[in-house]
């Protein structure tokens, strides 16, 4: 069995290849969009841009499951645009094309409980397409639905600690008397262990039995801790006040701790009908017991993994993604053309395009060379997506993988514009106060336009 961990140096990945390595026979492949080598001849360590489908569709050839523990809450590159339920869906597309390329029996994906009947916040509504999109086509798909995961060094749990190692008095909100079923992590990798050798599909809810709020857990935290933190509460929702006082104690950044106290407004409970089944897990950890593991030094896995020093410098990489409506009836490549004719009218006269064959050149009034140019790539183009690599131009710094790309969704109504891996020619101060937000301008105009379209047919 060839296991591919796609996260496998996030906080579940490193309790997941400890519970694989000592209680299976599986071969690993670890992704990461670091190089790393391992020390152990059950690992193989795979370097990843997983925003790049062709590298996804390396790392996954002759995998027989993969598990999908990726978010794209924190940035990828030192500039980045665009919301990131608009990164997670490319990332998980991509994931998705991969695995049915290479023939992947069956996808693993640990989600959030997603709240029955209710208007699910940005993050549940992101874990909510990702869901969909990995399995598009039917494609065999287990995703395991938990609230909150405890354990050393999870990210929600940190934020935990660190309120109540810094606020020696807290206000608790009124979100903090919303209910949940925490898991322990080893519960969970256990659960996706089984998940592995069973035929297995279908969504379900995870979480201990005991239903509690968020004032247990911080109140618990405390008492562990032995702290002798004070408790008020304030009968307020304050989300987004939360937001700000949660970033400043806890120092996180605020593109993890955000979408995570947007999600706090929602009950996190398991639905009865989809509880997981006991094929994959019977019994869970208590929760004071889980959330005193979840506070022991010892309890963090150590892998069999280096990272290696970084060959490319990633330091003025700047990503942009915009989610922009698509006209019923147009393609990706309807998508592709209208651009490449709206851009010269938007700004008439100034830019001009030429286009011949394969190329596209965009071309400003009074000068000779072009500001980008752009290969249509053939090879790379298919049904829902048409991809261009930039090649050069004024503009552009170095050419080896940036690209523009359009991809529709699988489910209708939206199509993503992203500009990926491009360096910038211009100074970076210089290029932040001004390509970047003109292209982000024009993009948001181009949507726009495309929302003002006929509804039925395709463009001529």
């Amino acid at each position: 069995m060839k296991v591919v961990i796609a996260g496998a140096t996030g906080f579940i990945g490193h309790y997941l290849i400890e519970e694989l390595l000592e209680n299976t026979d599986f071969n690993i492949v670890a992704l990461s969009r670091s190089p790393m080598k391992s020390h152990s001849d059950r690992i193989q360590c795979v370097q990843a841009n997983l925003y790049s489908l062709l590298d996804c569709e390396k790392a996954l050839v002759g995998c027989d499951v993969a598990i999908y523990l990726v978010h794209s809450m924190l940035p990828s590159s030192r500039l980045v645009q665009g919301n990131f339920s608009d990164f997670d869906f490319i990332l998980a597309d991509n994931f998705a094309k991969a695995s049915k390329k290479n023939g992947v029996k069956k996808i693993i994906y640990v989600s959030g409980i997603i709240p029955p009947k209710e208007r699910l916040s940005p993050h549940l509504a992101s874990r909510l397409e990702v869901e969909e999109t990995l399995k598009q086509d039917n494609f065999p798909l287990l995703s395991l639905r938990c609230g909150l995961v405890v354990g050393k060094k999870g990210s929600s749990f940190q934020i935990v600690e660190r309120l109540i190692e810094r606020l020696p008095i807290l206000g608790l909100p009124q979100w903090t008397r919303n209910k949940l079923q925490i898991i322990y992590v080893k519960d969970l990798v256990h659960a996706i262990r089984n998940g592995i050798v069973d035929s297995i599909t279908g969504s379900f809810d995870l979480g201990a039995d005991e239903v509690i709020d968020y004032r247990y857990i911080l109140k618990k935290v405390a008492s562990v801790k032995k702290l002798n933190n004070r408790f008020i509460n304030i009968p307020l929702m304050s989300p987004g006040l939360s937001k700000l006082w949660v970033r400043l104690v806890t120092g996180i950044s605020g593109r993890l701790i955000f979408p995570l106290i947007d999600s706090l407004v929602h009950n996190m409970t398991v639905d009865q009908v989809r509880r997981v089944p006991d094929c994959l897990i019977s019994e869970f950890t208590p929760v004071d017991k889980a959330l005193e593991k979840s506070l022991m030094e010892d309890q963090y896995p150590s892998l069999p993994i280096e990272r290696l020093k970084e060959s490319e410098n990633k330091e003025s990489l700047v990503q942009s993604v915009q989610r922009l409506t698509c006209p019923e009836g147009w393609s990706s490549k309807d998508v592709s053309i209208a651009y490449m004719r709206w851009l010269p009218q938007f700004f008439y006269p100034i830019i001009k395009i030429n286009r011949s064959e394969d190329l596209v050149k965009f071309c400003i009034l009074g000068v000779s060379r072009p500001l980008l140019v752009l290969k249509f790539s053939q090879d790379r183009t298919f049904e829902g997506r048409d991809l261009f690599y930039i090649t050069e131009g004024l503009l552009v710094k170095e050419k080896k993988s940036a690209r523009l790309e359009f991809r529709k969704g699988p489910q209708q109504g939206f199509i993503i514009a992203a500009l990926h891996n491009f360096r910038p020619k211009l100074p970076w101060v210089f290029y932040k106060l001004t390509q970047a937000p003109v292209h982000s301008f024009v993009m948001g105009r181009f949507g726009y336009w495309l929302k003002r379209q006929e509804k039925s047919g395709a463009p001529e």
